[in-house]
């Protein structure tokens, strides 16, 4: 079938340069850990683009502009589009009510369902951006499509495009998301293959796992391949 449902808003001016969707009623049932850590970790971290949690998704809005957000639910994975977008990110979500709305920094959705996901609970999204140049050479928007569909297999994120330069801080939040993403820890990889999945260089992964596992965020076990937990190392 491909498309099931579709919502855009355009002229959406979100605050403090930060695209927010939430799901609008947020209530999940007992488990057992009660909060697995692939869910959250507490506060909506978006790294060098964008993130996504239980009930929440959060990326970079940049400028006052308004934006052209859409969002699609589709039945199967999307084809790659025809349009090219300047940052795109595939990543799980977790679903509580089947909706999902825009939101803000300062304030939820309220009532408001801006899309019906469905029953399925999990799903994949892929989150793309690109700037769209306007008539007058100082005025530009954002056009943002957001794709979902359900997907039980919790895979981490995976970065498909990237335009801007990766700075080493916000690069330690998406390698935390495809730990908190991975199903059980250690995440067993390797540093080119975490530089593939990243899309970034390799000198980059390694000076971003240094600052990380100095500042107690996360750590290795050994040399490669690469054996990674959150938090930091204790001692024996």
């Amino acid at each position: 079938m491909g498309v099931v449902r579709t919502f855009e808003a355009d002229d959406h001016r979100p605050d403090y340069s930060l695209l927010v969707l939430k799901d609008p009623d947020v209530t999940w049932p007992g488990e057992d850990p009660q909060i697995p850590h692939y869910r959250d970790r507490g506060d909506t971290p978006n790294g060098t683009f964008a993130g996504s949690g239980a009930g929440w998704i959060c990326a970079d809005a940049p400028d006052l502009d308004g934006h052209l957000v859409r969002f699609e639910l589709h039945d199967e994975p999307p084809p790659a589009g025809s349009t090219p977008f300047d940052e795109v990110l595939d990543t799980p979500y977790r679903s509580s009510s089947g909706a999902i709305s825009l939101a803000w920094v300062t304030d939820g959705p309220g009532d408001t369902r801006n899309l019906e996901l469905g029953d399925a609970e999990w799903f994949r999204v892929r989150i793309a951006r690109r700037r769209l140049d306007a008539e007058e050479p100082t005025e530009f928007r954002f056009h943002w499509l957001l794709q979902f569909w359900p997907n039980s297999a919790i895979e981490p994120p995976v970065w498909l495009a990237r335009s801007e330069a990766v700075r080493e801080a916000d690069l330690i939040e998406d390698i935390e998301a495809i730990m908190r993403w991975t199903p059980q820890l250690p995440l067993q990889t390797t540093t080119p293959a975490l530089a593939k999945r990243l899309l970034v260089s390799e000198a980059k992964v390694r000076d971003a796992l240094t600052i990380a596992e100095q500042a107690g965020l996360l750590h290795t076990d050994g040399e490669e391949p690469l054996r990674l937990r959150l938090g930091p190392r204790t001692s024996l």
